[in-house]
């Protein structure tokens, strides 16, 4: 018994004799997806309320029972002493330096745990809905979309009618600490979310390449594919260009893996979507050119139409190359020094993942860990009907690495762990399921 798709609707719809779920759980399962992966900051009076934090005590709060079932299982549990022994070793190195203490990968651990576990709930949840691993999939990449695309419709509107960007902006709070003050900077917006710059770019650059995804599989019309991306593309220019790059590196990668493991070399949907991009993109820039002033394309876009030169100008990729300064000595390099810094001398922060987790691990502890990462992503690979969309999404979060630790942190990063405790979820069950009925078969 398995729910229904209907193309017209953003949501499930069930024939009478499936079981229902209703517009009011769909639309709260969105709103736990908005508050999850935007994990805005809401300023009340002065105090700040964590949007995410929210989420995923409301989740586990009205499901109780799933939330005892997760952390009960005991593939949760194995993934939890695994993140466990990497905290211990790099608590052990940082020890042996006898440095200041600081806890920076700890607190990463925990959050990733809270997340693959968050997953693993999800997951739980969607099977008592009785909706099989693609169903939940679908339903999580669409309201993914939908949640990009609304905030993209309010960044936008937010740098043509500066008021509303005043308005929303006295909604969320800024720390003291934010290098970024969103009610001031033209190009650095950031929705309805808790920042903006790379981190925000890279997820919306993320949900084009989905997009894509869910046209090709007919989730999504050729309407709101087109909509829907030419807003999302357009509210990268106020929000960061790591995105831009990422969705352009994405999409390729993305078609690639899509024309090589899908039965269906070539199809008019196939054909249609490759042809709406290139007309899209051929259009856009003399639009731009024409909504948008000077300095706006400036910053965003125009480089990359100068090629290597543009890139090299831009700064950017130098400013990230001179990041990665390795030591002189060979044992800080094999085992680290124990801080999630970034620079092995201890003086200051760089901002390159890679560099960040060989200080804190080491190179073969370090490649260990990114191991385990693949180890888990796989089940998603093997079960589920998204394997174009997930290996290039794992690809994009391993290149991102390069520049900030997007693994650990972050809208992508949320949306990464929870897939990979759905794809926990549905495979431990799968191997219970295959388990009783291979015992089945024996006892008759």
């Amino acid at each position: 018994m398995s729910l229904e798709y209907h193309n017209k609707s953003f949501f499930y719809h069930n024939d009478s004799h499936e079981k229902k779920i209703s517009f009011v759980q769909n639309l709260l399962l969105v709103l736990f997806l908005y508050l999850y992966t935007l994990s805005p900051y809401f300023d009340l009076s002065g105090i700040m309320l964590h949007g995410g934090m929210l989420s995923i005590v409301i989740f586990w709060g009205c499901h109780a029972r799933i939330a005892m079932q997760t952390f009960t299982n005991k593939t949760i549990l194995l993934v939890f002493l695994t993140f466990f022994l990497f905290s211990i070793y790099n608590f052990l190195v940082m020890i042996f330096y006898l440095n200041e203490f600081s806890a920076s990968f700890q607190s990463y651990i925990i959050q990733i745990a809270i997340y693959t576990s968050l997953g693993f709930s999800v997951g739980l949840y969607m099977r008592s809905q009785e909706l099989d691993v693609n169903k939940a999939l679908d339903f999580i990449f669409k309201a993914v979309v939908l949640i990009v695309f609304i905030n993209s419709v309010i960044v936008i509107i937010e740098y043509f009618v500066p008021p509303f960007r005043s308005f929303i902006e006295s909604l969320l709070y800024l720390s003291e600490n934010s290098n970024i003050n969103y009610l001031t900077r033209e190009y650095r917006l950031r929705g309805i979310a808790s920042g903006g710059a790379a981190n925000l770019s890279l997820f919306h650059g993320i949900s084009l390449i989905l997009l894509q995804t869910l046209y090709i599989k007919k989730k999504v019309s050729l309407f709101y594919f087109l909509s829907s991306s030419v807003t999302i593309f357009t509210s990268m220019l106020f929000i960061g260009r790591t995105g831009i790059v990422i969705a352009i590196l994405g999409i390729a990668i993305f078609h690639f893996f899509n024309i090589i493991l899908s039965q269906e070399k070539l199809s008019l949907r196939r054909l249609s979507l490759l042809s709406s991009v290139f007309i899209v993109a051929i259009i856009i820039p003399p639009a731009f050119a024409i909504f948008f002033p000077d300095n706006v394309l400036g910053y965003s876009i125009s480089f990359l139409y100068q090629g290597t030169e543009g890139l090299q100008e831009e700064g950017t990729t130098e400013t990230i190359i001179q990041m990665f300064h390795f030591p002189d000595e060979w044992y800080k390099l094999v085992f680290g020094v124990g801080y999630h810094y970034g620079d092995f001398s201890l003086l200051g922060r760089k901002d390159p993942g890679y560099m960040k987790m060989l200080t804190a691990l080491g190179i073969p502890v370090s490649i260990l860990f990114y191991c385990f990462v693949i180890y888990l992503a796989k089940n998603i690979f093997i079960d589920s009907d998204y394997k174009s969309f997930w290996v290039t999404f794992v690809i994009i979060i391993f290149i991102s690495e390069i520049k900030e630790p997007f693994i650990f942190k972050g809208y992508s990063a949320r949306l990464l762990w929870l897939i990979i405790g759905v794809g926990l979820c549905y495979s431990f069950y799968k191997g219970i399921n295959y388990a009783r009925v291979n015992l089945t078969y024996k006892n008759k």
